[in-house]
């Protein structure tokens, strides 16, 4: 029987098999995510054993289909070092996932158990890219070969590990993506990897019975870095060209979670916040704040998912770049053109260049930049009370960042001074966090110069305009309101402060 039917068939089943199994073990021991009311905000909650069930179903599936298939067992044979060390890396990763959804770990705690991991697969199972080629030219890359892995390795599990935000999404694009690797690694004679992938995928298919709309099961953080992981890993070896890396397939695959992670990135970094702080920015959330369903917005992320595997399988087996890059800018074409995605990250990056290029011009007029990421609510008059106080506080900038995901609310806003002093100890900041209902729903950053009046006096009554825009903050986002406000078209605009300020 053909290796590949054996190796699919078993996973499938397994698949089904080990997450029925996990979900039922899951609440005894505790493996449940919960909803806190401001970021998970599922009704009730789920099993975070998905992670659990794929790395079991995919390492049984693949030992099961060696036992009974001579074609399997020479192609572990053939090349013993990469499963190895593929299936320790993926136990480390899996373990470092798993700690997370247990206990949430830091994120350098999270970062330490991602390199332990990489580094397993790049010493232990030689999956270091040495060089890269694109339409046609080749880059040998020399000491920069560790780094560049590595970056690539982090890259691909953080981007999936963001991606995961919806009922079934990870799992369905997870799927496709590990079927494209497959028959990319079959095409290039690399049936191990190739069987890998075809075992990975049919694992996320048998768990999808739990995981599509509405789940019963998560992957949570140990099954999403794990799929980074081994994706990260066959997309090296299955566009090998020797050992030179055929970028161009990988990137096009990975399209869609690396523009998600690119867009949090450039939306976290020019609103002010952390990269690690949360929001409902992603693809999935915009579509639905567009107005699809989920079942909807699934199908449409699939979709672009499929047009990128063509776009990758066309150009692995042509051997021509051009294929993966139109299969990218089509998705980009589709997301862009239709309003549906990146809209606000490339009118975030415009208006802070032209900022910037406005400052160096010498522009002396302070400058208004007002950002809806998500929600329709009116907080002109929370702002306005912070504008008025501006001039008698003496303030060089401040800046007004709601993001309440339970409330469906972003919200960014800025006013900087043209031009301020330039002796660093003259100048004072203060952030406030600003709370309603109990939550934390953002925060209030005001900067200014010292002058005469003392500091005391400036902090006495920023504490009263925090009072008085937690009272509003609380009027506007009212639990009654919790998922059901329409969302507003995102707006950005660049514009003089008014004169009160």
């Amino acid at each position: 029987m053909n290796p590949i039917v054996v190796v699919a068939g078993i996973a499938i089943v397994s698949g089904l098999i080990f997450t029925w199994v996990a979900r039922a073990v899951a609440r005894p021991v505790g493996l449940m995510d919960r909803p806190d009311g401001r970021r998970k905000i599922h009704a009730q909650p789920v099993a975070v054993v998905g992670g659990i069930a794929l790395f079991a179903s995919t390492a049984f599936s693949v030992a099961t289909a060696a036992f009974f298939s001579e074609d399997v067992l020479a192609a572990i044979a053939a090349d013993f070092r990469a499963p190895i060390a593929l299936l320790m890396a993926g136990a480390i990763i899996a373990s470092v996932g798993l700690l997370d959804d247990i206990f949430d770990l830091r994120a350098r705690q999270k970062l330490a158990g991602q390199c332990l991991a990489i580094s397993v697969l790049v010493f232990g199972g030689d999956f270091l890219i040495a060089g890269v080629s694109l339409f046609g030219a080749t880059v040998e890359l020399g000491l920069l070969a560790i780094p560049v892995t590595f970056l690539w390795f982090f890259a691909s599990v953080n981007a999936l590990n963001l991606l995961d935000g919806m009922d079934g999404m990870l799992g369905s694009v997870g799927a496709m993506i590990c079927v494209t690797l497959g028959a990319m690694a079959f095409e290039h004679g690399h049936p191990l990897e190739g069987l890998i992938a075809i075992a990975m995928a049919g694992g996320l298919i048998g768990f999808l019975r739990f995981n599509l709309p509405p789940a019963s099961v998560y992957l949570g953080d140990c099954g999403s870095m794990l799929i980074g992981l081994t994706v990260a890993a066959l997309a090296t070896h299955a566009s090998l060209k020797g050992p030179t890396l055929a970028i161009a397939s990988p990137l096009a695959l990975l399209v869609l979670p690396f523009a998600d992670t690119a867009a949090a990135i450039v939306r976290r970094k020019l609103t002010g916040r952390g990269l690690a702080i949360a929001d409902r920015g992603h693809l999935h959330h915009v579509l639905q704040n567009r107005g699809l369903t989920r079942v909807r917005a699934l199908i449409l992320i699939a979709s672009l998912c499929c047009i990128a595997s063509i776009g990758a399988l066309t150009s692995s087996i042509l051997r021509n770049d051009l294929a993966a890059l139109a299969g990218s800018l089509c998705i980009g074409a589709i997301l862009l053109s239709g309003g549906l995605f990146g809209g606000v990250e490339l009118r975030l990056i415009r208006e802070r260049s032209l900022g910037l290029f406005n400052r160096l011009r010498g522009q002396t007029a302070p400058v208004e930049m007002e950002v809806r990421l998500q929600g329709s609510a009116d907080w002109s008059e929370l702002w306005n009370q912070i504008a008025l106080q501006a001039a008698d506080l003496n303030l060089n900038s401040f800046c007004l960042d709601v993001n309440a995901p339970a409330w469906h609310e972003g919200y960014h806003r800025r006013w900087n001074r043209a031009r301020s002093s330039s002796d660093k100890l003259s100048h004072w900041q203060v952030e406030l966090p600003l709370l309603g209902h109990g939550q934390l729903i953002g925060r209030l950053t005001v900067s200014g110069s010292r002058d005469r009046e003392c500091i005391a006096e400036k902090l006495v009554v920023l504490s009263k305009i925090v009072e008085q825009a937690e009272t509003l903050a609380s009027r506007i986002c009212e639990p009654s309101m919790l998922a059901s406000r329409p969302a507003a078209p995102s707006i950005l605009t660049l514009t003089p402060l008014a004169a009160s300020a």
